[in-house]
């Protein structure tokens, strides 16, 4: 039952590992993609003959009146927010795979110590 249990642990933890480093990889990948959306966008509303504020406010404009107008763009937007979401639900699945397994080693340990334990005299 040890083996077993221990063997099973080291799979759930490696297969937690996983999943936490294709998160975090497929999260740096979107932000990198949003970000350099965003410089596009950014370099087309004249940041750097408005200054800062006033182009802020102008992108923000544009960005909601192409989002208001144009019909079932707003669902597409929150499509987008909810495949976004996927990589955070793969990164958390993966933490709790690798704190189950670590608990599961834990009170395997636990009861390892309690039996020898008793078996001193």
């Amino acid at each position: 039952m040890g083996e077993r249990g221990q063997t099973k642990a080291s799979t759930t933890a490696t297969a937690g590992r996983v999943m936490l480093w294709l998160g975090a990889a497929i999260i740096l990948g979107e932000a990198w993609m949003l970000l350099a959306q965003v410089e596009t966008f950014w370099q087309g509303s004249g940041a750097a003959s408005l200054g800062w504020i006033a182009a802020l406010g102008a992108v923000g404009q544009k960005a909601v009146s192409f989002l208001v107008w144009n019909d079932g763009l707003l669902l597409a937007v929150a499509a987008k927010v909810l495949v976004l979401c996927c990589p955070l639900l793969v990164t958390a699945v993966g933490i709790g795979l690798i704190r189950k397994a670590e608990l599961a080693q834990a009170q395997e340990f636990a009861a390892k110590s309690g039996q020898a334990g008793e078996e001193r005299p």
